[in-house]
């Protein structure tokens, strides 16, 4: 369910789509943060654009969850019940994102199951260019909510 904590997201529930314009900021921070030290996602060669690093679809999630999810901003400081374990997930690049083009990130919760008393949620998102509409990333992610008792879990 949308608009609660991210534990009542259920499987068919589509995420209202956040957008965004990247900044050069985001990018060079985003870079710095993962110790990526390719000038290009730092600053424009000249001639050329500033390069989104292709890992942000990390940031993006957390953007789409903190619009979707009233009772637990991940963003802007976390009120929520529990922690969650990201598991695993899956990123295909599409086409490069630079500087100054507005994103929009969009996507559902695909699944929700209970595998050995834990509960799973599994999400798709994609990333497109407002400007032209082109896909820049497709990304799955399977992420483990809290722990479940075993009563709890039948």
């Amino acid at each position: 369910m949308l608009g609660g904590f991210i534990s009542d997201l259920d499987t068919g529930d589509v995420f209202k789509p956040v957008e965004y314009e990247l900044t050069a900021f985001m990018a060079s921070e985003y870079a710095h943060s993962c110790e990526e030290n390719w000038e290009g996602f730092h600053a424009a060669a000249p001639g050329q654009k500033q390069l989104r690093p292709p890992t942000m679809i990390h940031v993006d999630k957390m953007r789409i969850l903190e619009g979707n999810c009233d009772k637990e901003q991940r963003i802007s400081g976390m009120r929520g019940p529990n922690a969650r374990v990201h598991y695993e997930y899956n990123a295909k690049y599409h086409s490069h994102a630079y500087v100054g083009d507005t994103l929009i990130v969009s996507g559902k919760i695909t699944d929700r199951y209970i595998k050995r008393g834990r509960t799973y949620i599994d999400y798709y998102l994609e990333v497109r260019t407002k400007e032209d509409d082109r896909l820049v990333v497709t990304y799955t992610d399977k992420t483990l909510l809290k722990y479940a008792l075993e009563e709890e879990a039948k």
